[in-house]
Protein backbone atom coordinates (compact mmCIF):
# COMPACT_ATOMS: atom_id res chain seq x y z
CA UNK A 1 0.00 0.00 0.00
CA UNK A 2 3.17 2.36 0.45
CA UNK A 3 3.15 2.42 -3.32
CA UNK A 4 0.86 5.40 -3.11
CA UNK A 5 3.39 7.38 -2.40
CA UNK A 6 5.49 8.89 -5.73
CA UNK A 7 3.17 6.64 -8.14
CA UNK A 8 4.75 8.83 -11.00
CA UNK A 9 8.29 9.59 -10.38
CA UNK A 10 8.97 6.47 -10.26
CA UNK A 11 8.61 6.65 -13.77
CA UNK A 12 35.86 36.44 6.34
CA UNK A 13 35.95 33.67 8.30
CA UNK A 14 35.91 36.14 11.51
CA UNK A 15 39.70 37.54 12.38
CA UNK A 16 40.21 38.43 15.20
CA UNK A 17 42.10 42.08 14.94
CA UNK A 18 44.17 42.44 18.42
CA UNK A 19 45.21 46.44 18.71
CA UNK A 20 48.76 46.76 20.46
CA UNK A 21 49.47 50.10 22.08
CA UNK A 22 53.58 49.84 22.21
CA UNK A 23 54.91 53.20 24.03
CA UNK A 24 58.43 53.94 25.00
CA UNK A 25 59.93 56.59 27.49
CA UNK A 26 63.72 56.70 26.35
CA UNK A 27 65.21 60.08 26.65
CA UNK A 28 68.98 60.04 27.24
CA UNK A 29 69.55 63.63 28.03
CA UNK A 30 67.21 63.32 31.08
CA UNK A 31 70.38 63.07 33.08
CA UNK A 32 68.48 64.50 36.26
CA UNK A 33 67.79 61.40 37.06
CA UNK A 34 66.89 63.01 40.72
CA UNK A 35 63.67 63.29 38.70
CA UNK A 36 63.65 59.52 39.46
CA UNK A 37 62.55 59.90 43.01
CA UNK A 38 59.51 61.42 41.77
CA UNK A 39 58.88 58.41 39.98
CA UNK A 40 58.36 57.40 42.84
CA UNK A 41 55.63 58.77 43.07
CA UNK A 42 54.65 55.42 42.11
CA UNK A 43 52.86 55.80 45.03
CA UNK A 44 50.31 56.98 43.10
CA UNK A 45 50.04 53.91 41.47
CA UNK A 46 48.24 53.11 44.64
CA UNK A 47 45.21 54.49 42.62
CA UNK A 48 45.56 50.58 42.21
CA UNK A 49 43.61 50.44 44.85
CA UNK A 50 40.70 51.62 41.78
CA UNK A 51 40.63 47.65 41.96
CA UNK A 52 37.67 47.91 44.52
CA UNK A 53 36.34 49.04 41.30
CA UNK A 54 37.52 46.31 39.55
CA UNK A 55 35.65 44.83 42.16
CA UNK A 56 32.49 46.37 40.15
CA UNK A 57 33.37 43.73 37.88
CA UNK A 58 30.39 42.36 39.67
CA UNK A 59 28.40 44.77 37.98
CA UNK A 60 29.65 43.15 34.79
CA UNK A 61 28.33 40.09 36.06
CA UNK A 62 25.07 40.66 35.37
CA UNK A 63 26.03 41.54 31.72
CA UNK A 64 26.51 37.73 31.80
CA UNK A 65 22.74 37.48 32.20
CA UNK A 66 22.88 35.73 29.02
CA UNK A 67 21.26 33.17 30.77
CA UNK A 68 17.94 34.83 29.47
CA UNK A 69 19.33 33.89 25.88
CA UNK A 70 19.76 29.88 27.05
CA UNK A 71 15.71 30.10 27.23
CA UNK A 72 15.44 31.30 23.90
CA UNK A 73 17.75 29.18 22.27
CA UNK A 74 15.90 26.42 24.23
CA UNK A 75 12.50 26.61 22.34
CA UNK A 76 11.90 23.73 19.46
CA UNK A 77 8.81 23.65 18.24
CA UNK A 78 6.91 20.76 16.74
CA UNK A 79 4.33 21.06 14.15
CA UNK A 80 0.89 19.76 14.85
CA UNK A 81 -0.25 17.48 12.22
CA UNK A 82 -4.18 17.35 13.39
CA UNK A 83 -3.58 21.94 12.20
CA UNK A 84 -1.24 21.27 9.40
CA UNK A 85 -2.50 18.17 7.60
CA UNK A 86 -6.53 19.11 7.00
CA UNK A 87 -9.02 17.91 4.44
CA UNK A 88 -8.53 19.04 0.84
CA UNK A 89 -4.78 20.68 1.78
CA UNK A 90 -2.79 20.27 -1.34
CA UNK A 91 1.16 18.96 -0.63
CA UNK A 92 2.96 18.91 -4.12
CA UNK A 93 6.29 16.56 -4.76
CA UNK A 94 9.69 18.02 -4.03
CA UNK A 95 12.01 16.05 -5.65
CA UNK A 96 15.41 18.04 -4.26
CA UNK A 97 14.27 17.44 -0.80
CA UNK A 98 13.74 13.66 -1.48
CA UNK A 99 16.92 12.27 -1.64
CA UNK A 100 16.47 8.55 -1.95
CA UNK A 101 14.02 9.05 -4.61
CA UNK A 102 16.31 11.39 -6.55
CA UNK A 103 19.22 8.86 -6.34
CA UNK A 104 16.77 6.43 -8.28
CA UNK A 105 15.54 9.03 -10.28
CA UNK A 106 19.34 9.69 -11.67
CA UNK A 107 20.14 5.46 -11.56
CA UNK A 108 16.80 5.15 -14.01
CA UNK A 109 17.72 7.79 -16.42
CA UNK A 110 21.92 6.74 -16.34
CA UNK A 111 20.72 3.27 -17.49
CA UNK A 112 18.47 4.92 -20.03
CA UNK A 113 21.27 7.44 -21.34
CA UNK A 114 23.75 4.94 -21.33
CA UNK A 115 27.00 7.27 -20.77
CA UNK A 116 25.80 10.03 -22.95
CA UNK A 117 25.26 13.05 -20.48
CA UNK A 118 23.23 15.09 -22.72
CA UNK A 119 20.87 11.94 -22.78
CA UNK A 120 20.32 11.96 -18.89
CA UNK A 121 20.41 15.83 -18.04
CA UNK A 122 17.20 15.40 -20.72
CA UNK A 123 15.60 12.54 -18.98
CA UNK A 124 16.07 13.91 -15.50
CA UNK A 125 14.94 17.23 -16.85
CA UNK A 126 11.52 15.24 -17.80
CA UNK A 127 11.35 13.57 -14.59
CA UNK A 128 11.53 16.70 -12.61
CA UNK A 129 9.24 18.55 -14.84
CA UNK A 130 6.58 16.00 -14.10
CA UNK A 131 7.76 15.44 -10.16
CA UNK A 132 6.43 19.07 -9.43
CA UNK A 133 2.58 18.16 -10.98
CA UNK A 134 2.26 15.14 -8.59
CA UNK A 135 0.72 15.70 -5.33
CA UNK A 136 -1.09 14.40 -2.37
CA UNK A 137 -4.08 15.37 0.06
CA UNK A 138 -6.43 13.71 2.74
CA UNK A 139 -9.91 13.67 1.75
CA UNK A 140 -12.56 13.76 4.56
CA UNK A 141 -16.53 12.59 3.83
CA UNK A 142 -18.02 12.52 7.28
CA UNK A 143 -16.16 10.69 9.58
CA UNK A 144 -14.59 9.04 6.62
CA UNK A 145 -10.96 10.11 5.44
CA UNK A 146 -9.72 9.10 1.83
CA UNK A 147 -5.86 9.17 1.14
CA UNK A 148 -5.51 10.71 -2.61
CA UNK A 149 -2.25 10.54 -5.03
CA UNK A 150 -3.26 13.04 -7.85
CA UNK A 151 -1.12 14.91 -10.90
CA UNK A 152 -2.47 18.18 -12.16
CA UNK A 153 -2.67 18.88 -15.77
CA UNK A 154 -1.79 21.60 -17.81
CA UNK A 155 -5.39 23.48 -17.23
CA UNK A 156 -4.98 23.05 -13.66
CA UNK A 157 -7.21 20.46 -13.15
CA UNK A 158 -6.33 17.10 -11.19
CA UNK A 159 -5.83 13.62 -12.66
CA UNK A 160 -6.92 11.35 -9.39
CA UNK A 161 -3.98 8.37 -9.75
CA UNK A 162 -5.80 6.99 -6.82
CA UNK A 163 -8.20 7.61 -4.04
CA UNK A 164 -8.57 5.36 -1.13
CA UNK A 165 -10.51 5.11 2.56
CA UNK A 166 -8.41 4.98 5.16
CA UNK A 167 -8.51 4.82 9.35
CA UNK A 168 -6.31 7.14 11.25
CA UNK A 169 -4.55 5.52 14.03
CA UNK A 170 -2.84 6.41 17.10
CA UNK A 171 0.33 8.50 16.30
CA UNK A 172 2.62 11.43 17.99
CA UNK A 173 1.28 14.89 17.21
CA UNK A 174 3.22 15.75 14.49
CA UNK A 175 2.41 12.66 13.16
CA UNK A 176 -0.93 11.48 11.01
CA UNK A 177 -0.59 7.77 10.85
CA UNK A 178 -3.16 5.60 8.49
CA UNK A 179 -4.36 2.07 7.61
CA UNK A 180 -6.27 1.29 4.66
CA UNK A 181 -9.99 0.33 5.29
CA UNK A 182 -11.32 -0.70 1.64
CA UNK A 183 -11.06 -0.96 -2.26
CA UNK A 184 -8.78 1.73 -4.04
CA UNK A 185 -10.33 3.23 -6.96
CA UNK A 186 -8.99 5.78 -9.99
CA UNK A 187 -6.82 3.94 -12.49
CA UNK A 188 -3.54 3.55 -10.81
CA UNK A 189 -5.09 1.44 -8.30
CA UNK A 190 -5.88 -1.04 -10.51
CA UNK A 191 -2.32 -0.75 -12.22
CA UNK A 192 -0.53 -1.42 -9.21
CA UNK A 193 -3.09 -4.05 -7.79
CA UNK A 194 -4.44 -2.43 -4.74
CA UNK A 195 -8.01 -1.84 -5.95
CA UNK A 196 -9.34 -4.60 -4.68
CA UNK A 197 -8.63 -4.29 -0.42
CA UNK A 198 -7.19 -7.06 1.19
CA UNK A 199 -7.77 -7.14 5.05
CA UNK A 200 -5.01 -9.43 5.86
CA UNK A 201 -2.40 -7.13 4.15
CA UNK A 202 -3.98 -3.86 5.12
CA UNK A 203 -4.05 -5.08 9.15
CA UNK A 204 -0.03 -5.26 8.67
CA UNK A 205 0.66 -1.39 7.12
CA UNK A 206 0.70 1.36 8.77
CA UNK A 207 1.64 4.45 6.98
CA UNK A 208 2.42 7.87 8.01
CA UNK A 209 2.67 11.58 6.55
CA UNK A 210 4.70 13.55 8.99
CA UNK A 211 4.01 17.09 9.78
CA UNK A 212 7.85 18.46 8.86
CA UNK A 213 6.64 22.44 9.45
CA UNK A 214 3.55 24.78 9.19
CA UNK A 215 3.63 23.89 4.91
CA UNK A 216 5.95 20.27 4.38
CA UNK A 217 4.85 17.19 4.98
CA UNK A 218 7.20 13.81 4.49
CA UNK A 219 5.95 10.59 3.77
CA UNK A 220 8.33 7.52 3.92
CA UNK A 221 7.81 5.23 1.39
CA UNK A 222 9.40 1.48 0.39
CA UNK A 223 13.31 1.83 -0.73
CA UNK A 224 14.45 3.01 -3.08
CA UNK A 225 12.23 5.86 -3.09
CA UNK A 226 12.22 6.24 0.96
CA UNK A 227 11.18 9.41 2.54
CA UNK A 228 9.28 11.29 0.30
CA UNK A 229 8.77 15.32 0.54
CA UNK A 230 6.17 17.97 -0.01
CA UNK A 231 4.77 21.33 0.09
CA UNK A 232 1.89 22.95 0.72
CA UNK A 233 0.39 24.69 -2.80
Amino acid sequence: MQKFAFVRVQTLTCAGLTWLALTTFGCKKEEPKPVEPPKTEAPAAEPAAEKPPAEASPTAAPAAASPTAAPAAASPTTADAATVIQPGVRFMFDLEASPDAKKNAEAMCDAKAAGDRAKKDACMAEIAKAAVKEGIRLDKEGDQWFFVSFGTKDDGSDDLFMRCPIAKAESPANIFAFSPTGDCTCPQAAAMGIATFDAAKAAAMKLTLEAVDATTVAMAAPAPKGRLVYHKK
